[in-house]
């Protein structure tokens, strides 16, 4: 028997604060920057945001990712 369990949105409000990269489901698109809040829908508030490609990087300042486009979500260390 499963002692506890971890909800995503519990996970992902743990990480607040701290540097994230977020996968997208457009074609490998992929964004790090610190995570300011998230929302029940995981709809994430990101500053200092950078877009990174496989062949740039973009500076893009303050971003909204919608919840129902994110692949992944990750910390970095």
């Amino acid at each position: 028997m499963v002692s506890s369990i971890v909800l995503p949105i519990k996970k992902v409000n743990s990480l607040v604060d701290s540097k994230i990269s977020v996968e997208i489901k457009d074609e490998g698109r992929r964004f790090e920057g610190r995570l300011v809040a998230v929302d029940e829908y995981l709809n994430l508030h990101l500053e200092e945001a950078i877009e990174v490609s496989e062949t740039a990087r973009r500076n893009l300042g303050t971003v909204v990712i919608r919840g129902n486009n994110i692949l992944s979500i990750s910390p970095i260390n």
